[in-house]
């Protein structure tokens, strides 16, 4: 049954006829892997050939990934490529959220942004950069007050999702500085700002004037901690 398989495979793939086919597999021991269950082609006492068991081709050991413990991967490198990218792509936000918590709990900063968060996250920013309202096809997560401040930390009050331009230009600075500084400039869009300000307000249980306030608080501690440093 094996050396049936393997003469359809490789008379497949080889394009030969069917005497050459039955000769090439009298070159080789076929067998078969106990737990996967997949065909592999021996010589010399090594594999040299051996079935995906996704797309079921026979294809040269070196087309399969060779694991640590010495083994080699069910599926061929194509294949593995393929799940790689599906993979990460369905897991694109839960990687993104996993990444800023990581972020945030090795400073010792609150780390309980999740992925319901982020979803309604960008509902809210409806694809638009929530500093400059500016319509942007890939954007980035970004913590409103930095965390090198060492204060919010990765919650859903100091999340928010900006251009790769306006996190480019404002760096560490905190919304303050970076309005007033030149850095800004074409960057701002106060309607939008204004949205944004009222959404992180809510999100930590305050009323705008308060949010702004405890903004300004607490970059004042992280100055005067940094002066402290010094």
């Amino acid at each position: 049954m094996l050396a049936s398989f393997l003469w359809r495979e490789i008379n497949k793939n080889a394009n030969t006829n069917t005497e050459n086919s039955r000769r090439v597999i009298q070159m080789f021991t076929v067998k078969e892997t106990k737990k996967t269950k997949q065909i592999e082609l021996w010589k010399d006492g090594k594999a040299v050939q051996k079935a995906c068991r996704d797309c079921g081709r026979v294809k040269l050991i070196e087309d399969f990934t060779r694991k640590m413990e010495g083994n080699y991967r069910v599926e061929c490198k194509v294949c593995f490529n393929v799940k790689q990218r599906e993979y990460l792509e369905q897991n694109r936000d839960k990687r993104a959220v996993e990444r800023q918590n990581y972020r945030a709990r090795i400073l010792g900063m609150p780390d309980n942004f999740t992925e319901e968060d982020l979803q309604e996250l960008k509902r809210f920013s409806n694809g638009r950069c929530l500093i400059s309202g500016k319509k942007v096809e890939n954007l980035e997560i970004d913590h409103f007050q930095a965390l090198s401040k060492r204060f919010f930390g990765s919650t859903k009050g100091n999340i928010i999702l900006i251009s790769r331009e306006v996190n480019q230009r404002k760096g560490t600075m905190s919304i303050f500085e970076f309005i007033e500084s030149k850095r800004s400039e074409g960057l701002i869009d106060k309607k939008q700002l204004s949205r944004t300000f009222k959404y992180l307000a809510s999100a930590n249980g305050l009323s705008v004037p308060q949010y702004i306030q405890l903004l300004k608080d607490a970059e004042k501690l992280a100055h005067n901690a940094r002066e402290l440093l010094r």
